[in-house]
């Protein structure tokens, strides 16, 4: 029988300036929760009124139940977990209203799918038919690529078969640095939550849409590598592109200089993809093995940080680099990635030296969220989940401690957010928080970060400040003004597209700026906090993977 809840709140503001000016609203998941799973919803700005859960079904007479409601730090919480129920709800006060949501097993199946298929409407070089979305392209830079500065193999102009990949972002550059982690985050997500991947592309291929997407991108990263075994960084035109479809923009595309920081995430993405994908494409798994190899042995010429950059490389296209943007000290080393090649390498050969130089590289320092920053996470928990020494003792404490300070900050933060970080990419980094505390559960075997996990979920989805899902076409009031250069050019509608939310710095100039994670607009000229990039859609994938393991 359908119930409905009453809550009594206590009349807790949000300590932000900000927030207080934000109006009256009961913001949750719009998507929904699963019936085991955890139910928060938050009001903003509550007044002393009685707030009801309501089922939307209508089946029988609603009996009422009193719930107890916690009242965290900073927040007005709406707890109804105990609510199983599958069905249609809603939060309900005598002055507003919540959007609709379900209670339902595999709640999040048709975003994850959504998010995959994203992926695939980023493909470069290749034509794209989508009868969902209605995008329609021909082959884009099928001229891909000539070098941009002569090195020790080519000559500059040298013309090089660099077609295929994915876009980054919403305009047209192809890069080492997303491109692995995208990858690497995909087949993650399939070895851990096979079941959450059975949707297919419309490629013709009978493998799960995930895999299929993850071996595009590798094709492409395989084209990336130098005869020596180094690993270009990206290709892209040399001036941003203006407000075309990607056939319009025909200006000469450059691949730009080599880097250890690149060429080692590109070892480790070879690696790990040789062991999943082995059962499946052994040749394929051969083949990805060989150039993680090769790419390791470049690296082992090259013992220290070694990037081919200079004045106008970034003229068209992001640095992925350290900048007066990205200025973290993980930057400042490639260690953190060789971390990674090593761990994979390891797990991949059974050879004994790569577990070495792990063991002398370590620096418990380099143990936070998984990205092109930093990406050792990755390599530290497949050593954590592989074995049992002194060495990945040490892991698990550091990863531990970690995952504690991420749900300490969770526990004092409005809508529980763990990511106190708001700059460029705030939401990929809230989903790769979950993913971090996930980790530390599925390590020590335990359920502590359950709840919180479930907590990043729910902000991308609409449990926050704005009452705004932050994924296009997922849920009722959903960011609309995706910056996105095909989009913008056609108004073709592009679903299951997260955008970077909250940026304090607000590059753009349309955000407003220094208000944490209420500097956020919902405009495509803010491509500073309104933009989707493919690892964005990877580590919000990764977060419903690791989600959907508690309950399986």
């Amino acid at each position: 029988m359908a119930r409905t809840v009453i809550v009594t709140l206590l009349g807790l503001a949000f300590s932000s300036s900000a927030m207080s000016e934000t109006s009256n609203q009961l913001v949750v998941n719009q998507l929904g929760y699963l019936p085991d799973g955890d139910k928060k919803a938050y009001w903003l700005n509550p007044s002393n009124e009685l707030v009801s859960l309501v089922s939307m079904d209508p089946k029988g007479q609603a009996e009422k139940q009193v719930f107890t409601v916690s009242t965290e730090p900073q927040s007005n919480v709406i707890n109804f977990s105990d609510i199983t129920q599958p069905g249609w709800y809603q939060l309900q006060s005598n002055s507003t209203t919540s959007a609709p949501f379900q209670i339902v097993d595999n709640v999040y199946q048709g975003l994850t799918d959504r998010l995959v298929k994203a992926l695939y409407l980023q493909r470069s070089g290749s034509v794209i038919k989508d009868q969902a979305t209605g995008m329609s392209r021909p082959k884009s830079h099928i001229q891909d690529a000539v070098i941009f500065r002569t090195d020790d193999f080519h000559k500059v102009g040298t013309q090089l078969d660099m077609t295929g990949g994915w876009y980054d972002a919403g305009d047209y550059g192809k890069y080492v640095a997303t491109t692995t982690i995208t990858v690497a985050r995909l087949l993650e997500a399939y070895n851990q939550a096979p079941d959450l991947f059975t949707a297919k592309n419309n490629t013709g291929s009978e493998l799960p849409a995930v895999l299929d997407e993850a071996i595009y991108g590798l094709d492409w990263l395989s084209k990336m590598q130098r005869e020596d075994g180094a690993v270009y960084r990206k290709v892209s035109g040399a001036k941003w592109p203006g407000k075309i479809v990607p056939w319009q923009d025909t200006q000469v595309r450059y691949i730009y200089g080599i880097s250890t920081p690149e060429t080692a995430k590109f070892a480790a993405t070879m690696a790990f993809a040789s062991r999943v994908l082995k059962p499946l494409r052994p040749n394929l798994a051969r083949d990805y093995l060989k150039s993680a190899i090769h790419a390791w042995r470049y690296l082992e010429q090259q013992p220290e940080q070694y990037i081919d950059w200079q004045k106008g490389d970034d003229s068209g296209s992001g640095p992925y680099i350290k900048n007066a943007e990205d200025s973290e000290a993980s930057l400042d080393t490639d260690v953190d990635d060789r971390l990674w090649a090593l761990a994979e390498l390891y797990l991949s050969t059974g050879q004994s030296k790569y577990r070495s130089r792990f063991n002398e590289l370590y620096d418990k320092e380099l143990v936070g969220i998984f990205e092109w920053k930093n990406p050792a996470l990755m390599g530290i928990f497949h050593l954590i989940a592989s074995e049992g020494t002194e060495l990945t003792k040490q892991l698990m404490t550091d990863l531990q401690s970690v995952a504690k300070r991420y749900s300490d900050q969770s526990a004092n933060s409005p809508f529980s957010i763990a990511n106190q970080q708001f700059i460029w990419g705030s939401n990929k980094m809230t989903a790769e928080a979950g993913v971090l505390m996930a980790s530390a559960d599925a390590s020590s075997h335990t359920n502590n970060y359950r709840s919180v996990v479930q907590s990043q979920i729910d902000y991308l989805l609409g449990a926050n400040a704005f009452n705004m899902s932050f994924v296009t076409n997922t849920g009722t009031y959903a960011v609309r003004n995706l910056h996105h250069l095909y989009r913008i050019s056609t108004g073709v509608s592009l679903p299951g597209f997260m955008v970077g939310g909250p940026n304090e710095k607000a590059q753009a100039g349309v955000a407003p700026k220094g208000e944490g994670m209420m500097s956020y607009v919902d405009s495509e000229k803010s491509y500073a906090v309104n933009e989707f990039a493919i690892d964005y859609n990877a580590s919000l994938i990764g977060l419903l993977a690791v989600h959907h393991t508690y309950f399986n």
